[in-house]
């Protein structure tokens, strides 16, 4: 790549609108096949000048139609929406980048910062993501999207409360699958390709699916030009994608899989199966962009360290309860580690909230 000249750059305002705009596409070229949940929300540009609030209006469904009679005038069908806002909220990251290393490093380093801030930015806005749809407003609330727990006899489903009684080796079958769908349909929920919907599964869990002798992989019923990021098969009617960022919980050591994270040990795997329409997320391009500033300062007197980030300007929101689930599952799988902290890294527990800024 050519040579950038950074020793010249002093501040943000210095890089040029065509180095700025390379590097905030290049962000956006890596980011966007890093996102899983992100590709299937309804997609809101950004407001300008009009507040912190993004609205989407979600059209209301209309009734059944009537039978004519020669001569008489049906009523008319009025058209209404429902219309849903959520706050625009601010993410970013960033690093350091010493003089030294930039310098005598072999590799284009500021590319190397934006591949992997890219990447950062793509798990933070599908957690987020993934957060909306879990907890809505509020994780205080436990008011959430539809929730279907696997337990040792039965699903159970609840749709106010997150679940509590998913058992941490009962695992996925294909039955629950279509158990959900049949849920999904009796809901009237549109599918996305007129005959699939969307199920975001951890790989974990979609080790345990693929196992069935039903399992459709990718390849045997639709073409690449066509295939959803991270998409890895089909089965019952739902095209899955695989993605860590799916809502995993810590459990207890009697296989609750889902209490307190005190003294826990079992894990429980949520797969969000959807249809069109379930959430909105504003658009990234033109809402997420690079920053670096480099120069003397009195913290920095020789200019020895540049930082370089992102920041997005997003949000996300449930948009029609109806058109989604979390199916709850087990994987046979538990937490290990001295303390709590600890036992739900090694765990993978991804239900913790997107940390503020302190």
């Amino acid at each position: 790549m050519a040579d950038l000249n950074l020793g010249s750059i002093t501040s943000t305002t210095d890089l040029t609108n065509t180095i700025k705009t390379y590097y905030d596409r290049m962000l956006l070229e890596t980011l966007d096949p890093e996102t899983k949940f992100y590709q299937f929300g309804i997609k809101k540009p950004l407001p300008r000048s009009e507040g912190n609030a993004v609205q989407w209006n979600r059209p209301r469904r209309l009734g059944i139609g009537q039978k004519v009679t020669a001569g008489i005038k049906p009523s008319a069908n009025e058209l209404s929406t429902v219309r849903v806002s959520a706050n625009i909220e601010v993410y970013g990251g960033y690093t350091v980048l010493e003089d030294t290393v930039q310098l005598t490093s072999i590799t284009d380093v500021l590319d190397m910062a934006t591949q992997e801030l890219a990447k950062q930015a793509a798990e933070t806005l599908d957690k987020a993501i993934m957060q909306a749809i879990i907890f809505f407003d509020d994780p205080n609330t436990a008011v959430s999207a539809v929730h279907i727990a696997k337990t040792s006899a039965s699903l159970i489903i609840s749709t106010n409360t997150l679940v509590g009684n998913v058992y941490s080796n009962v695992l996925i079958a294909v039955s629950d699958i279509r158990r959900s769908v049949g849920e999904l349909r009796r809901r009237n929920s549109m599918t996305f390709d007129g005959q699939n919907y969307i199920g975001l599964v951890h790989p974990i869990i979609s080790e345990d699916l693929r196992a069935d002798a039903t399992w459709q992989n990718w390849h045997q019923y639709t073409t690449p030009e066509f295939l959803y990021r991270g998409e890895i098969g089909r089965v019952e009617g739902v095209r899955f994608v695989e993605t860590t960022q799916t809502p995993v919980s810590a459990g207890s050591g009697n296989g609750n899989a889902l209490s307190s994270s005190n003294g826990s040990s079992a894990v429980a795997y949520g797969t969000v199966i959807f249809g069109r329409g379930f959430y909105g997320v504003t658009e990234l391009d033109g809402g997420i962009k690079t920053f670096m500033v480099e120069g003397p300062s009195k913290s920095d007197p020789l200019n020895q360290a540049t930082t370089y980030g992102w920041k997005a300007h997003f949000a996300s929101k449930v948009l029609n309860v109806s058109c989604g689930l979390v199916l709850w599952t087990g994987s046979g799988d538990t937490m290990t580690g001295s303390s709590v902290s600890s036992r739900e890294s090694s765990g993978g527990l991804t239900l913790s909230a997107v940390p503020t800024a302190t």
